[in-house]
């Protein structure tokens, strides 16, 4: 279903624009309230205006689903209520914050440009305090790397590359919204091939693999739809990628020790996968979720479980998170909530890339698919997805392509122009 009657947005809040991807990035506590208060707003304004079209589309139904079962079923039966709670009762404010960014913020081209734009200037930012770290081995604010093979930019943990990840995919839209790319096919694919690159060196350079491992099959996917839809571009095409290709040797080349920690390993990491950290704390959720097959424990009761019958107390490892937004969620809510919060992503996925596939719009539909997938695919590094912090950019990407499938075909930048193509 398509959202065209966009609610009305106040002069005065467009520079909420400039500033969101900065609100979302720096601080846990102020990525929260941002939320809360764009939900908060978001349900005043359609009060206002009577308009709620929005909650009739199915993946937003389905969500509220899954956040009753949360809290008529699973609360009550949750193994520490009071941790529950608070976590099950402002579960709604995601949703609806992409809902709000989607209808509302993201309603028209300009608003969109004026978004990209800030999230491209404060990703270079991020790239570059994190770059210098890497150089010099403090950061523009005195940070000092985590490790002499992680990198943790202005974040002070070691997830710059797994914010990021979050964000890659919905910059490179701007080949479909800043004028400077989209004036010509040959600008746009040059920005999208530049852009990706630049994300696989910066990734490379973090040391977190598992970031890498998803941008880079992201690109793979984003690159194989820009053949699709551009085939009399294919040897430039070609040529760029032999291009980057030799480029990103020479990086690896450079990074002896980079390259061990974010390339090699990944394969004796998978080797040994079951006797690993990953495999450790795959096998710790495992066990609470079989404790609590049906209706799991309670939603953010995964650590207090774990730490409660000391499960990776012979690993030496600690009961944070385990690492697989799926094994946590069956443990923490169970069949019957992983089953409702599966059957809402079906419904999202089938939303947003059912009109772009329909329309063949190969690299919108690779890119929003992309955006979606990095963000949901079941192993996740860093910080766990339900986390308030990564939740938020996870439902900004849900947002963006929330708008981009609702954008009216009549649109100018509803596709890549040429008029020379």
């Amino acid at each position: 279903m398509l959202i065209n009657r966009p609610l009305g947005f106040p002069p005065a809040a467009h520079l909420f624009l400039y500033l969101l991807p900065a609100l979302l990035l720096f601080s846990r506590a102020i990525a929260d309230v941002t939320v809360v208060l764009v939900a908060i707003a978001f349900l005043i304004f359609s009060f206002k205006k009577c308009d709620w079209d929005w909650v009739k589309q199915p993946w937003f139904l389905a969500i509220l689903l899954f956040n009753a079962y949360l809290l008529v079923v699973n609360l009550p039966l949750s193994s520490d209520s009071s941790e529950s709670l608070k976590y099950v009762l402002t579960f709604i404010r995601w949703p609806l914050f992409a809902v709000a960014l989607s209808y509302w913020v993201f309603s028209d081209a300009k608003k969109r440009q004026r978004f990209l734009i800030s999230l491209l200037l404060t990703m270079l930012l991020i790239i570059a305090d994190t770059l210098r770290q890497y150089f010099f081995d403090v950061d523009w604010f005195g940070i000092e790397r985590f490790s002499d093979t992680r990198l943790t930019g202005p974040f002070r943990s070691p997830i710059p590359g797994t914010m990021l990840l979050r964000l890659w995919f919905i910059a490179l839209f701007a080949a479909f919204f800043i004028p400077l790319f989209k004036s010509s096919v040959l600008r746009q694919l040059t920005f999208l091939m530049v852009a990706m690159g630049s994300g696989f060196v910066f990734t490379f350079l973090t040391g977190e693999r598992m970031a890498l491992i998803l941008f880079s099959s992201g690109c793979v996917i984003v690159f194989i739809a820009m053949l699709l839809e551009y085939k009399q571009y294919k040897q430039s095409l070609l040529l760029m990628l032999a291009m980057l290709g030799i480029t990103l040797m020479i990086t690896l080349f450079l990074s002896p020790e980079m390259f061990e920690r974010s390339i090699v390993s990944i394969g004796s990491k998978l080797s040994t996968f079951a006797e690993s950290d990953y495999g450790s704390v795959f096998k710790a959720a495992w066990q609470v979720w079989r404790d609590n097959w049906w209706l799991g424990s309670g939603l953010h009761t995964y650590q207090t479980v774990c730490e409660q019958q000391q499960l990776l107390i012979d690993s030496g490892l600690m009961c944070t998170h385990p690492h697989n937004l799926y094994l946590q969620l069956g443990a923490e809510t169970g069949v019957i909530g992983l089953g409702l919060f599966l059957f809402m992503l079906y419904l999202l996925y089938k939303h947003v890339l059912g009109p772009l596939l329909a329309e063949r719009q190969w690299i919108k539909a690779a890119l929003s698919f992309s955006v979606l997938t990095v963000s949901f695919w079941p192993l996740t590094g860093g910080i766990s997805v339900l986390s308030n912090w990564v939740a938020a950019l996870v439902w900004l990407g849900v947002a963006w392509v929330l708008a981009i499938s609702s954008v009216d075909s009549s649109e100018p930048d509803r596709r890549l122009t040429d008029v020379n193509r």
